[in-house]
């Protein structure tokens, strides 16, 4: 590889880890898989031989497919939310939004007899979001909007037993920001923004080749706890005017999952891979605080009636995920891929909020690649198909909407990505 050529891809590497990457969610709000091949087949992706992409999976897959490779890439993320009906019966549809999610990978095993292979990558595990205008009130037109946005780093270690068994440990840095606004243009609107929030996690995994054809897989990741501070809540009084207040959250965590599943090559050229995933929602997203201080002296701080802070009751519920992916070799350099993939959304009906949309169920994938002796090519389509929920809550303090308030959501995500075989 010549000087000029790894100048490049240092700058083009630089360029896409600094793009910025607000998303919507699909598990929750978790991504459906975390590289092209595994998008291209559902997400189904804990049992298969991997390159520098086990980091983000399965870390016990690292390296099983190449000793040393280097991947980057970019989704484009295109989701379709609407909502309503508003205070003039009708169904308003969120602002056209296009997200950017960064992906790099390395991996190297330390030497061509050594049982270790060690790797990192960044990439976008989740969020969701919502930019909602001209929302009808009894005010009049209104508008609130949300952004939840985490990507991670993380550095894994495989060490491969023997010619079938591998264990993998991760460790993630993740970094989480959020901001939100509802109906801020009238008296007792919020904005809150420039909330964030370092997050720690990490991951166990195994992959074991019972033999040629069939595979399994497993990995577990702990939760991490993010400790959202440093922002400000701009609350409207009316007649008084706006203030502004420090602003922190309690009560939201990024949740942990185990995860399990099978590769079986029925064919020379057919694999076939299934997973089942536990993500734990309800441990991690019940009862969210928004906390404020610092205003002016006697001015009171917005809270919820009873409460200290603005509380967001949101009881979501623990998620189980299935995926089902296959693969099938045109020849040994094009691929084409298919799968599924359905959790249930996390959302309660009763606890749905406009805000905070999360509850795509369904998602049908294809996927290419082109594999050569040093280089990989690898595309994927994802849609997740329209879902409708609708609450009819009565209670204000739970639902601000009003009872029989209904969101809508679907999303296409574009994935594409170059993984370069050392």
């Amino acid at each position: 590889m010549s000087s000029q050529f790894r100048k490049g891809l240092l700058l083009s590497l630089c360029a896409i880890a600094a793009v910025p990457a607000p998303v919507m969610a699909t598990n929750g709000m978790n991504m459906i898989g975390y590289n092209v091949r595994s998008s291209g087949m559902g997400g189904a992706d804990v049992a298969i031989d991997s390159d520098c992409s086990g980091t983000a999976c399965n870390p016990a897959t690292l390296g099983r497919q190449h000793d040393h490779s280097l991947g980057f890439g970019v989704s484009l993320l295109m989701p379709q939310v609407d909502t309503g009906p508003d205070a003039s019966g009708r169904h308003v549809d969120s602002d056209d939004q296009l997200f950017p999610l960064p992906y790099l990978a390395y991996a190297r095993r330390l030497s061509e007899t050594s049982p270790w292979t060690l790797g990192f990558d960044m990439f976008a595990q989740g969020g969701m979001g919502v930019d909602i205008r001209d929302y009808g009130t009894s005010n009049g037109p209104g508008s609130f909007d949300s952004q939840v946005r985490y990507g991670r780093f993380t550095g894994a270690a495989s060490y491969r037993l023997n010619d079938r068994l591998s264990l993998g440990l991760g460790a993630m840095v993740g970094y989480a920001d959020m901001q939100f606004s509802l109906f801020p243009e009238y008296p007792g609107g919020i904005a809150v923004e420039d909330l964030s929030s370092y997050g720690y996690a990490g991951r166990l995994g195994f992959h074991y080749k019972v033999n040629e054809i069939l595979s399994l897989g497993g990995q577990y990741t702990t939760e991490a706890a993010l400790n959202l501070d440093g922002g400000t809540l701009t609350a409207n009084y009316g007649p008084a005017g706006s203030v502004v207040f420090d602003a922190e959250m309690d009560g939201f965590t990024w949740p942990q999952e185990v995860e399990v599943g099978l590769a079986v090559q029925a064919t020379r050229r057919l694999l076939i891979a299934a997973d089942i995933k536990w993500i734990g929602w309800s441990g991690a997203i019940d009862l969210v605080k928004v906390k404020s201080s610092g205003g002016p002296p006697g001015m009171p701080t917005p809270a919820t009636p009873g409460s200290d802070a603005i509380l967001f009751a949101m009881n979501w519920e623990d998620q189980w995920v299935y995926a089902l992916g296959l693969e099938y070799a045109i020849n040994p350099a094009h691929s084409i891929r298919l799968g599924y993939n359905y959790g249930k959304s996390p959302v309660p009906d009763a606890y749905l909020s406009p805000l905070f949309p999360a509850i795509v169920e369904h998602h049908l994938t294809v996927g290419y690649g082109l594999t050569m002796e040093e280089w990989a090519l690898d595309l994927a389509y994802e849609h997740a198909f329209e879902n409708t929920r609708t609450n009819d809550n009565p209670d204000p303090l739970v639902n601000p909407f009003g009872p029989g308030v209904s969101v809508s959501q679907a999303q296409d995500t574009i994935h594409c990505s170059f993984t370069y075989f050392f």
